[in-house]
């Protein structure tokens, strides 16, 4: 019996669920310089608690310890009197899975090769943090709040605890591709574990992802910070962070936990043209937060000399009684906390987001004190002390500097100016490869290689498009109307024509406005271009699927997990078009796959539909339940599940899964199958 294609478009994890065969369930009875990573061990360390938070996307200035009057952060101040605040601390990169792994490795991205956002895993080595504190004993968890570190992409070695399960997707193209969740939900996880916590050392990692954009403070820090939403997701973070460090002082006595917050990034908001982060390395981007407390740190400090993102990892093993192994590049601060100066250290930083994301150029630099250069198409050199805000270049006025700056920077990146690298991304961490291999997924699953060449367009000479997509995609753009977003990234694309991230995100208007020739016009003119995106192909597998063409979909899709095989929205659809293709056992390869990834309730339910098709109604009824425990509000699971009872003559339940299915299920989409699900209540009357 052929089965419904539902599609729900616009989610992240695309619900595209078989139930219409279900229903013949109702007459059925059941049946660095580079030296191996342990080369140099790391020597026992004391036995202290080390609580580590990340703020995604915090700039300092916005900080009251830092000097903003405008603004309440009493969590961070406090923690500033007891500790020690970096004044001029420096991230690696501006992009979040890149930063946190030159955080917890001590590693520059070209050694780590975490290099961009997605595409990218962690791999076992450089060695990170949480592994090396995890072989001596510690107790470790880590508390994600967005999906841009999901345990797929390497940040999970080395913790018993991986907390990475986000929300329920909103229906949107846009923001389905970054779900992040509230701090205090990462907070409230945190705190749990905590109490739960024996005598052991521990080490908990929280990210908390609120400040970065859409900034959506929820009340009353909306309704106090209204002119600025940023600051107001600042100030409810600190609440949130308040809350745990309370918990951790109830817990640990302070003589015995190292507490260190940081960020991965600022947020440029608007300044040089950029209104986020990850296009451009000036310090709007780059400056960070970075305050530590705890055994071994005076408190009420302030340190003026650079501090690098590379630097924790050091500093945190030697106040542990350690010392980091190679092949970290940081060096550790603890020096600086007695008045010792330390060596010059050059801050080498790039994103390949302008090349991988945008089709432009990469951008490298490297920041001392008072310089920084960044090498682009065309170059750029700022003195930091005299223009801090990095407004005038410099470079013709100081080329001896440019010389320096630029040899120095060749023998950190290994790549000089004019010169090619070929960078591989790693989709995986090599646990999750392992993995794929059991599932026998290896098919067209090569990495791609991206050449880093400086060449493309500058990114300052894309400021238009910049201004385009916050037009599209930035605060007030859904008062926008949908012609004019639509027609401010056709004019983009007319002068960009090889960025793909024009092409998804106008693809993307065009099927909110329920045009979806239009938006299959845009996916096929990127393939034109030679674009080949696992996002763009994505839809184009969902609009294949939304007009019939089940074998197109299945093609766009395999393209697409070859891509990306971390894209579980993708993963789920391609099983699902596979399981109504009667490709069983590629079905339920895909879904297992997406279940080594997440916890997924869409994938539950179709192995649940699985087990149906192989007669085998009690391995259905266990995934059907475990599908409704983790989203209630799947309503296909919530049928298939009452049917399955029915079956089983377990009425009262059945009759519960059909109440919640009939009150949750969407008319539009489900108007012929309720009233065949009332009818089964009724009759259950």
């Amino acid at each position: 019996m052929a089965s419904p294609v539902i599609l729900s478009l616009h989610m992240d994890c695309c619900k595209i669920i078989c139930v219409g065969a279900l229903l013949t369930l109702l007459a059925c009875k059941p049946s660095g310089q580079a030296r191996r990573a342990d080369a140099d061990p790391v020597p026992q360390l004391r036995p202290i608690n080390l609580v580590v938070v990340t703020i995604d996307t915090l700039r300092p200035d916005r900080l009251r310890c830092y000097g903003n009057k405008a603004i309440e952060t009493p969590a961070l101040d406090a923690l500033a009197q007891r500790g020690v605040l970096f004044e001029n601390a420096i991230a690696q990169t501006p992009l979040t899975p890149p930063s946190h792994a030159s955080i917890f490795t001590g590693t520059n991205p070209n050694v780590h090769q975490v290099r961009n956002t997605g595409g990218f895993a962690l791999q076992a080595s450089p060695v990170p943090l949480a592994k090396i504190l995890q072989a001596q004993g510690w107790d470790t968890a880590a508390f994600i709040g967005a999906s841009v570190l999901k345990k797929a992409f390497g940040f999970g070695q080395g913790f018993s605890v991986y907390d990475d399960q986000m929300p329920k997707p909103e229906k949107s193209l846009e923001e389905s591709e970054f779900p992040e969740r509230r701090a205090s939900v990462v907070a409230d996880n945190a705190i749990r574990w905590l109490s739960a916590q024996s005598g052991k050392p521990y080490f908990v990692w929280l990210h908390l992802y609120d400040p970065h954009e859409p900034y959506l403070p929820p009340t009353p820090f909306r309704e106090k910070y209204k002119s600025n939403l940023y600051d107001g997701e600042v100030a409810y973070t600190d609440q949130q962070l308040g809350r745990v460090l309370d918990a951790v002082a109830k817990k640990s006595p302070a003589g015995n936990t190292i507490v260190v917050v940081l960020s991965d990034h600022g947020e440029s908001l608007g300044e040089h043209g950029e209104f986020n982060h990850g296009i451009f390395l000036y310090d709007a981007t780059l400056r960070i937060p970075f305050l530590i407390a705890g055994p071994g740190v005076p408190s009420g400090m302030r340190i003026r000399q650079q501090a690098r993102t590379i630097d924790v990892l050091p500093t945190l093993l030697e106040l542990m009684g350690g010392k980091a192994a190679a092949p970290v590049q940081g060096i550790s601060m603890v020096p600086a906390f007695h008045g010792q100066d330390l060596p010059l250290t050059y801050s080498y930083q790039e994103t390949l987001y302008p090349k991988m994301n945008m089709g432009w150029s990469e951008l490298r630099a490297i920041r001392t004190a008072k310089w920084k250069y960044v090498r682009a198409p065309r170059p750029e050199l700022y003195d930091l002390e005299q223009d801090p805000q990095e407004k005038v270049n410099v470079i013709d006025a100081h080329p001896k500097e440019y010389r320096e700056l630029d040899a120095q920077l060749k023998a950190i990146s290994k790549v000089g100016a004019g010169e090619v690298e070929k960078v591989t991304s790693s989709q995986v961490d090599s646990q999750t490869m392992a993995q794929l291999k059991s599932l026998g997924y290896l098919s067209g699953m090569a990495p791609s290689d991206v050449e880093l060449n400086g060449k493309g367009a500058d990114p300052k000479d894309r400021i238009a498009t910049l201004r385009a997509f916050q037009t599209v995609l930035g605060p007030g753009a859904q008062s926008v109307p949908s012609a004019r977003r639509i027609e401010t990234l056709r004019q983009a694309l007319a002068a960009d024509t090889a960025n793909p991230s024009l092409y998804f995100y106008l693809g993307a208007e065009y099927e909110k406005a329920g045009r979806h020739g239009e938006a299959m016009g845009v996916y096929e003119a990127a393939e034109k271009q030679g674009i080949s995106n696992g996002r763009l192909l994505a839809r184009v597998g969902d609009l294949s699927l939304r007009g019939g063409n089940r074998e197109r979909a299945i093609a766009a899709y395999e393209k697409a997990a070859q891509l990306n095989p971390t894209d579980t929205g993708s993963q789920v659809n391609l099983a699902t078009a596979y399981l109504e293709g009667g490709k069983v056992a590629e079905s339920e390869r895909c879904f297992r796959w997406v279940l080594t990834i997440e916890e997924s309730a869409a994938a539950y339910n179709g192995l649940g539909l699985i087990a149906i098709q192989r007669q085998d109604p009690a391995a259905a009824r266990v995934h059907f339940e475990r599908a409704v425990a983790l989203d209630s509000g799947l309503v296909e699971a919530q049928l298939n599940l009452g049917l399955i009872y029915k079956m089983s003559g377990d009425l009262p339940r059945a009759k519960a899964c059909f109440q919640a299915f009939v009150a949750k299920a969407p008319r539009a989409q489900y108007g012929k199958l309720i009233p065949q699900v009332e009818a089964e209540l009724a009759s259950m009357r």
